[in-house]
């Protein structure tokens, strides 16, 4: 009987394990007596760190995160962060302005730019402190999932460049597939752990992609998940900013992360996927969709595998699971593993594979990519089996 064996790979192993309750990454409220711009108080950090991170002694590296702060309709406050895209526009997580199913007005958000903290006196008063004029939020998105968890803030006025060092960040191409073990930089004025309260302060980490199927959610073209043990967004994180290609395209929105944030787990907003990005163009363009006007990717895949006799000369198919979504294309590519070395044939509409000789002792796999007008995501499947 050919071996069997759970998902490969220790990280992606320890990612699934991790999916034990999921949390928004909106920071603690002060007291509701306090009043905008008022940052949430502080205490010494159990590190002085996103988690595992650094902090950034200016905003030179990353001059497009920007801190917001929310007063919601029962008076206590919220803060989060955000992505300028335009010179008028504040890319950020829907979930930092909904409460109770109630989204904050716009008169009750500021957005600080221009300065790498908000904590210390020297800070607010560098920081350059703007109110909101419109803010939208993702047609699809509800307060029950973390999936379309965005939201786009117009200012008043567009920034001035020249006295704000801010720069709008380009957003990754659209459909693009981002591919696991990619390098993401993430940055954001969230707290140093979870059990910190020092929201305020411009960190940044690095950490890796994972395949979204591996990370509990069914939504894999439009969620990205990323896993690095003890490096990772957390509270006050919520809405800023994940980059690709050394920090010059955004790809994607800080969502969730676990309850310890230094598990190392985040998901984020893929806005390369166009459910995402159809909504982000429109509110750019000051234009409020209905949800019958975003295209919605597939959804599912979670029973992938391999089916059929792992023997050389015998012939395997990989079965995609079930997945939800309207004129889904999908693609399959079939994937061997022994020891540390990894081969993995390129993606076709065929889904048969004919094992050879030389796959004997390797143990096989094989992924799903499921694509509509909405994006396109991987699903791969839940074991491996050694070819005897």
């Amino acid at each position: 009987m050919p071996h069997r064996s759970t998902i490969w790979g220790t990280q992606a192993r320890a990612a699934r394990a991790l999916i034990v309750g999921l949390l928004a990454l909106g920071a603690g409220a002060p007291p509701a007596s306090a009043s905008p711009w008022t940052p949430v108080a502080t205490e010494p950090a159990a590190s002085p760190r996103i988690v595992g991170g650094t902090v950034l002694t200016d905003n030179s590296t990353a001059p497009y995160t920007v801190a917001i702060q929310t007063q919601f309709a029962d008076g206590t406050f919220g803060g989060c962060s955000g992505t300028v895209i335009s010179p008028q526009h504040v890319l950020t997580a829907a979930h930092c302005f909904v409460r109770d199913g109630v989204v904050a007005a716009p008169q009750n958000v500021r957005v600080g730019v221009g300065h790498h903290e908000i904590v210390s006196p020297q800070g607010r008063a560098a920081v350059t402190v703007l109110p909101v004029a419109t803010l939208r939020i993702h047609p699809l998105y509800t307060s029950r999932t973390f999936t379309d968890d965005v939201a786009v803030m117009t200012l008043p006025v567009p920034l001035d460049f020249a006295t704000v060092r801010v720069v709008p960040l380009p957003l990754a191409p659209a459909g693009k597939v981002l591919s696991g073990n990619t390098r993401v930089r993430v940055t954001g004025f969230g707290a140093s752990s979870a059990t910190a309260n020092d929201f305020g302060t411009l960190r940044s980490v690095n950490t890796r992609s994972q395949f979204s199927s591996l990370c509990g959610t069914d939504a894999p073209a439009v969620m990205l998940c990323t896993f690095r043990s003890g490096h990772a967004a957390c509270e006050g994180d919520s809405g800023g900013t994940a980059t690709i290609d050394r920090g010059t395209r955004l790809i994607g929105v800080t969502n969730t992360a676990v309850r310890d944030c230094a598990a190392g787990l985040n998901l984020f907003a893929n806005v390369a996927a166009p459910e995402i990005r159809t909504f982000i163009d429109a509110a750019v363009a000051e234009v409020t969709l209905t949800p019958e006007q975003i295209p919605v990717a597939p959804r599912g895949g979670r029973k992938v595998r391999v089916s059929g006799t792992v023997r050389p000369g015998r012939t395997v198919t990989c079965l995609r699971g079930k997945w939800n979504g309207s004129k889904n294309r999908y693609r399959y590519r079939f994937l061997r593993f022994k020891g540390d070395r990894a081969q993995a044939t390129a993606n076709s509409r065929k889904r048969t594979y004919r094992l050879r000789s030389g796959d004997r002792g390797w143990r096989i796999g094989c992924a799903v990519e499921a694509s509509n007008d909405g994006g396109s995501g991987i699903a791969l499947g839940r074991t491996l089996r050694r070819v005897g």
